[in-house]
């Protein structure tokens, strides 16, 4: 599917001749190919006479391109067309042992997860779904609040972007205009004194209405907020560098202290009144910012409170 959705990406008419030679296949295949893509979402116009060709143009992530964006050789690149999970590649990834760092990404996920089980919707080459797997030799506790500096990374890479408010919102959500855009999503393996990461990131590019239908909450995506058609691949190595240089810095000792600041000004709770839900239980409160280890600060009732992430839903009012 990849080559076909390849030959197409240009958003010009291709014959089923034309697509048959290219991909050393019959024209009967080649339609059987083009009946897979629209069996996984992907819209294929087809006019009599002229060919196929795709709505808009589409761009492929690339290993040359990433490299020539900057994504340095120490970072292992693993890009395929579909996976279930990038971070259960990521996982497997480290499982066989393989060096660190490394980034996953794909065109397609079909079972992505985002926090508190839900499922992380992609389409199919519109958006970016990555994990990113890094190797903390000082333990679990030198990533403690690892998932906020990775928000603040976001932020910075959307606001050089032309984007001019992205906000987050305490644990895990960019946004912009109270929008949502990007989930993050962090998984550890550790095993005694050394620690893996896995930091998954969801992020809208270009979203399909229909496909985002039954999402509880509001949502955005660059393509909408921006006046020119972005680069998935110049976002993707973008990220990835602030991904490194947020790692390094945590691994270095100057973790969630050195990204407080920065987080905070970016904070679309900052003073606002909130209602923070756990799984047993719900509280009022004024949102007050983090603390220097990445908890939310709560004030209720006269008493500042710092919750930890995990299972626990902030919404305003």
């Amino acid at each position: 599917m990849q080559a076909v959705l390849a030959l197409l990406s240009d958003n010009e008419f291709h014959s089923g001749e034309e697509l048959g030679e290219a991909l050393g296949v019959t024209r009967a295949a080649v339609w059987k190919k083009l009946k897979k893509l629209e069996s996984i979402g992907v819209t294929v116009h087809s006019v009599k006479g002229r060919g196929y060709r795709l709505p808009s143009p589409v761009e492929l992530l690339s290993p040359a391109r990433l490299r020539g964006l900057g994504v340095p050789e120490s970072v292992a690149l693993d890009l395929s067309f579909e996976t279930p999970s990038t971070n259960t590649e990521a996982k497997k990834y480290i499982d066989q042992g393989k060096p660190l760092p490394v980034l996953v990404s794909v065109e397609r996920q079909t079972h992505g997860k985002g926090r508190r089980g839900r499922q992380w919707e992609s389409g199919v080459a519109k958006n970016l779904t990555l994990s990113f797997a890094w190797r903390f030799d000082n333990g679990p506790s030198v990533v403690e609040g690892l998932s906020l500096a990775v928000g603040v990374a976001i932020a910075r890479v959307l606001k050089r972007m032309g984007i001019p408010n992205p906000g987050l919102k305490w644990p895990n959500d960019v946004q912009i205009d109270g929008q949502k855009v990007c989930g993050i999503l962090l998984e550890m393996v550790a095993d005694q004194d050394v620690c893996h990461v896995i930091i998954g990131i969801g992020l809208n590019v270009e979203m399909d209405d229909a496909l985002m239908a039954h999402v509880d909450q509001p949502w955005t995506d660059l393509l909408s907020r921006l006046p020119t058609r972005p680069s998935r691949n110049e976002i993707l190595a973008d990220i990835t560098n602030e991904l490194i240089e947020v790692c390094q810095l945590f691994e270095e000792g100057r973790g969630m202290k050195h990204f407080q600041h920065h987080w905070q000004a970016y904070d679309v709770l900052f003073n606002q009144p909130v209602t923070v839900s756990t799984l047993s239980q719900q509280r009022q409160g004024i949102a007050r910012g983090i603390d220097d280890n990445g908890a939310l600060l709560l004030e209720a009732e006269g008493e500042l409170v710092a919750l930890h992430g995990g299972e626990i839903s902030v919404r305003r009012g």
